[in-house]
C-alpha cells in the first residue's frame, strides 16, 4: 500500500477578496461595461457610422466589417469580463487566473487594433492600462491558490 503526500484538492484555498481582488473584480466590472457598449454599438451598425469610424479602418484586416469585432469585443471582453469578476465574488478557484488571462487578452486587443486600425484615441491607453491592471492584480490575487495547486500535485 502506498501513501501519497499529496494536499487533497478540497484544500486548495479559495482566493481571498483582499486588495488585489477587489481591483481586479472592480477592473473586470469597469472593462466589461465598456465592452459590452462598445461591442453592442458595432454589431448594432457594423458600418461603424455610429461611432464614426470608417470601414477602410479595416482594410488590410480580415473583417470586412465591424461585426465580428463587435462580437469579440461584447462577447470575451464584455460578458467574459462580468463572469469572471461574478466568479471573483462567488470566491471561485479559478477567477484570479480567468483574470489574468482577461487582462492580457485585453492588452494584446489594444496592440493588434493599434497595428490594423493604425489610429490613436485616449481609450487606448486607458483600456490598455486597464488590461495591465486586471492582470497584475490577478497575480497577488490568485498566487495563495496556484501555491495550494502545485503543492496538491507533489
Amino acid at each position: 500500500m502506498t501513501t501519497s503526500n499529496a494536499t487533497p484538492a478540497s484544500s486548495i484555498l479559495v482566493p481571498a477578496m483582499g486588495r488585489a481582488g477587489r481591483l481586479a473584480v472592480g477592473l473586470l466590472v469597469w472593462l466589461g461595461l465598456g465592452a459590452l457598449g462598445g461591442g453592442a454599438v458595432l454589431v448594432a451598425k457594423p458600418d461603424g457610422s455610429v461611432m464614426q469610424m470608417p470601414l477602410s479602418m479595416l482594410a488590410g484586416s480580415p473583417f470586412p466589417d465591424f461585426l465580428v469585432p463587435g462580437l469579440i469585443l461584447g462577447g470575451l471582453f464584455g460578458v467574459g469580463s462580468f463572469a469572471t469578476a461574478a466568479m471573483g465574488l462567488r470566491r471561485w478557484r479559478v477567477a484570479p487566473f480567468l483574470a489574468f488571462a482577461i487582462g492580457c487578452a485585453q492588452m494584446i486587443w489594444i496592440v493588434v487594433e493599434l497595428a490594423i486600425i493604425k489610429g490613436f484615441s485616449v481609450l487606448h491607453p486607458l483600456y490598455f492600462l486597464t488590461g495591465l491592471g486586471i492582470a497584475a492584480a490577478a497575480v497577488p490575487w490568485g498566487w495563495p491558490t496556484f501555491q495550494g495547486w502545485r503543492a496538491s500535485r507533489r
